[in-house]
């Protein structure tokens, strides 16, 4: 236990004395900031937005909430990953007791409780904070979920941070290159939003599947506005399929990464 909390030390200081990584873990908090006072007062602007483009504009602003703060977090684990090839540390790791895969692994697991933690921060802070900002037909969207809604989407939305933390780690050899690639795959943060349009809604909806976060977010967003459109499934369900293929992903992301990684 006490070779895990000096690493636990080790990985906080890493953290602390980078700014860009700093500001990448404090990231949900500025996605709470957003949630619960900046979108609900473009809310409050009723002669601009009104009938469906305020339901467009809410669930737009809604799949930002759910999308960013995941999408940061992975960020950071791709900085934190480059940081052992720029420093050639994982040479030095492999030969420790620990090993190179249990040291990822460790680092992949306090990064995931971190991204689980940020996303509850950013669901019952903005449900607490403003969930009577976001009203459609006079009732709250927040209405409709709970404590443990929250959790098990923070549990499955998590395993995107791993996913995408370890395929930029993997592909970049150095944070130039992880750069470069943290703004190519932004798009993939924003690619639920497509869901906003009226094609998605229906079958068409599962050609956004491949995209691992579509899952955990798509099934949010049916249990905050439980509009059936005749084939979506139950929140479980979604909650289920993004579990099963993130984990998927997650095992291939991991051992791509030790393979490409350099000791």
């Amino acid at each position: 236990m006490s070779k895990y909390l000096s690493l636990l030390r080790y990985e906080g200081r890493t953290i602390a004395r980078d700014p860009i990584n700093l500001y990448m873990c404090l990231f949900p908090l500025m996605i709470l900031f957003l949630s619960s006072y900046v979108f609900p007062m473009l809310f409050e602007s009723t002669d601009l937005l009104q009938g469906t483009m305020l339901k467009a504009a809410m669930l737009l602003l809604l799949i930002v909430i759910l999308a960013f703060g995941s999408f940061f977090l992975a960020a950071m684990a791709t900085f934190l990953l480059l940081e052992q090839k720029d420093e050639h540390t994982l040479h030095t790791i492999a030969v420790t007791p620990l090993g190179t895969a249990g040291y990822l692994r460790f680092k992949m697991t306090y990064i995931y409780i971190m991204s689980v933690v940020g996303n509850i921060i950013v669901l019952l802070g903005t449900k607490l904070l403003a969930g009577d900002k976001y009203v459609i037909l006079g009732r709250s969207l927040f209405e409709n979920i709970g404590i443990w809604h929250i959790l098990a989407f923070a549990l499955v939305n998590g395993l995107f941070t791993l996913v995408l933390g370890l395929m930029q780690g993997a592909f970049a050899k150095n944070k130039v290159e992880g750069f470069a690639l943290i703004k190519g795959t932004g798009m993939l943060a924003l690619i639920p939003a497509l869901m906003v349009l009226e094609t998605f809604q229906g079958n068409l909806q599962y050609v956004l599947g491949i995209f691992p976060n579509f899952w955990a977010i798509r099934g949010m967003l049916v249990q905050l506005m439980p509009v059936d459109f005749g084939a979506n499934l139950s929140y479980p369900s979604y909650l289920l399929v993004g579990a099963v293929y993130n984990v998927f992903l997650l095992a291939a992301a991991y051992r791509f990464f030790l393979k490409k990684a350099q000791y």
